[in-house]
């Protein structure tokens, strides 16, 4: 009897410490004839400007950029944080080519994931649009 109990409990506990985890998304890559530095000062620039409008009660709205001359990327980081379960992450790296730029993007919430994909590649082209509220 007591072999039993101790079956159960290792049961037990195995099934509190599993969890279940979304794989994660893939990479969204693309190139860009323009120089990698040009496009990290749209994005970045439309990021910061975008995203510090969207400081409220309910949500908290970061973008953060950084540029690695030396290295030949940059990487803009957009994060919104809300009250509740609608918060996401979008990382940006904007590389050097031989033939101009490449970005990919990584983000961690799929509902919103493709929205602010296509809103940085737009920013990548030149478009100033923020998201909407």
């Amino acid at each position: 009897m007591r072999s039993w109990l101790g079956v159960v409990a290792a049961i037990g506990l195995a099934g509190c410490s599993s969890t279940t985890s979304t794989p994660a998304e893939q990479p969204t890559v693309q190139t860009y004839a323009e120089n990698y530095q040009e496009i990290y000062q749209r994005v970045s620039t439309t990021a910061k400007r975008c995203f510090a409008s969207k400081a409220g009660v309910y949500a908290s709205a970061t973008a953060d950029a950084s540029l690695f001359t030396q290295l030949g990327y940059g990487e803009v980081t957009l994060a919104v944080v809300r009250r509740g379960s609608d918060n996401y992450f979008l990382s940006v790296r904007i590389e050097n080519q031989p033939t101009g730029s490449k970005i990919t993007m990584i983000s961690d919430d799929t509902a919103a994931s493709q929205r602010y994909r296509q809103l940085v590649s737009a920013w990548a082209t030149g478009d100033q649009n923020c998201p909407p509220a």
